[in-house]
């Protein structure tokens, strides 16, 4: 099924990105907030894709090849700023409408973090064309940066390690809005619904931990901690991990 929407991890392998500090670096949490989101929107029967499940180098021309030739019609790639601000920024491109970053903010102010702008910006050379390859190389979809909170801020460092989750669904929700597509928010009756509300923070850590180096890859397991792995999937992990330890 061609999907409606493509999940961008902003980062990833070789590059970790700007937005780090000593609780988390920018490419983990990229991954971690966007592979939450790909869940919830599965659950929610909502087409969508991603570029990376891992911790993956891509390249900028990769990366909007993966978006612009996926079919769909938006794209949210996820960051993480530093540089010395406050709060989450949403950034669209010069030929979309600010509705859509509008309601992200909106949201992410819902859920705690304070919103520090939305905005676009334009090639210093050319104002006819966007600054971010993003939206400069993506085509037709229509993509939106979000910057969840600055790294070196300790107030919103704290608030991303804390409650990415509850972040993650509020940008879950604002799509929902600004698609006119049904939202139930994740409940406690149903683990699998990628909320993982009742799951315990030790359990998530060491699953999310499982997923980031490549170990498990099927995301219905990611909010399932307590469900058995058939034995080839325990095959799976341990040939993987045995090939990890190899690798020099």
């Amino acid at each position: 099924m061609t999907p409606i929407l493509v999940i961008d991890p902003g980062h990833g392998g070789i590059d970790p990105g700007g937005g780090s500090n000593q609780l988390f670096t920018e490419k983990e949490k990229n991954l971690q907030i966007s592979l939450y989101q790909y869940s919830r929107f599965q659950t929610l029967n909502i087409p969508v894709a991603i570029t990376r499940t891992g911790d993956t180098t891509l390249t900028s021309d990769d990366r909007a090849t993966l978006v612009r030739n996926s079919g769909a019609r938006y794209c949210i790639s996820n960051h993480v700023n530093a540089g010395g601000g406050r709060g989450a920024e949403v950034i669209y491109s010069i030929y979309s409408s600010p509705t859509f970053p509008r309601l992200i903010l909106d949201d992410l102010e819902a859920e705690g973090m304070p919103g520090r702008r939305i905005f676009t910006r334009t090639l210093p050379n050319n104002p006819s064309k966007d600054y971010y390859f993003m939206h400069r190389e993506t085509g037709s979809v229509e993509t939106v940066i979000i910057e969840y909170g600055f790294a070196d801020n300790p107030l919103d460092a704290e608030k991303l390690d804390r409650d990415w989750r509850e972040l993650a669904e509020g940008v879950v929700r604002s799509f929902c809005e600004y698609t006119n597509r049904p939202y139930k928010p994740p409940t406690q009756t149903n683990p699998g619904d990628g909320g993982g509300a009742n799951v315990p923070e030790w359990k998530q850590e060491a699953i999310d931990w499982m997923f980031k180096e490549g170990l498990l890859t099927n995301e219905d397991w990611r909010h399932e901690p307590d469900k058995p792995l058939p034995l080839w999937a325990e095959a799976v992990i341990l040939k993987r991990l045995y090939e990890k330890l190899r690798t020099p």
